[in-house]
């Protein structure tokens, strides 16, 4: 995920601001997610985005496959809005009746300083920590975070208190 963030502000150059407004992570019962995020762009971004870039999702794949190992399908790209899955993001283990789900700690806090690496880096300022995430689990149980740059790895068995870290 953190390189989502870092591919929209390296593309939205030079610009004011890239905000990620919220993440939402819907965890499927063989450990796929559906991942929805929102964020806010300029309008100087959004044409810097779209206009520079033919197909924005072929290098949001390469780079969000790049940054987690996993397989992954941008399924939309839209000036507020992108839609992808994430092949394996969850281990599933079998252990008892339920199902336990334990997730990847998501961490943001390397979006900025790998953004300041470029020579327009003093032209942007990124926020990284999604205003709001929600993972949610098959069985409808969410684990929900306000603005934080590190989202902890989850660990949840179906009809129990999730547990973390």
């Amino acid at each position: 995920m953190a390189g989502l963030v870092l591919v929209f502000a390296l593309l939205a150059a030079p610009a004011a601001a890239f905000t990620m407004d919220s993440l939402n992570i819907a965890v499927k019962e063989n450990g796929n997610a559906e991942v929805t995020a929102d964020y806010t762009l300029t309008w100087l971004e959004r044409i810097g985005i779209f206009m520079r870039i033919a197909q924005p999702e072929a290098l949001l794949t390469q780079t969000l496959e790049q940054y987690s190992g996993k397989d992954v399908t941008v399924k939309s790209v839209t000036p507020g809005r992108t839609f992808l899955s994430i092949n394996d993001f969850a281990v599933v283990r079998h252990t008892g009746e339920k199902p336990t789900y334990v997730t990847p700690t998501l961490d943001f806090s390397g979006v900025e300083p790998a953004i300041r690496g470029y020579r327009f880096s003093r032209f942007i300022s990124v926020d990284a920590s999604p205003g709001l995430t929600v993972v949610s689990f098959p069985d409808g149980h969410q684990q929900v975070f306000y603005n934080v740059l590190v989202i902890p790895s989850i660990t949840y068995t179906e009809g129990s208190s999730p547990g973390c870290c």
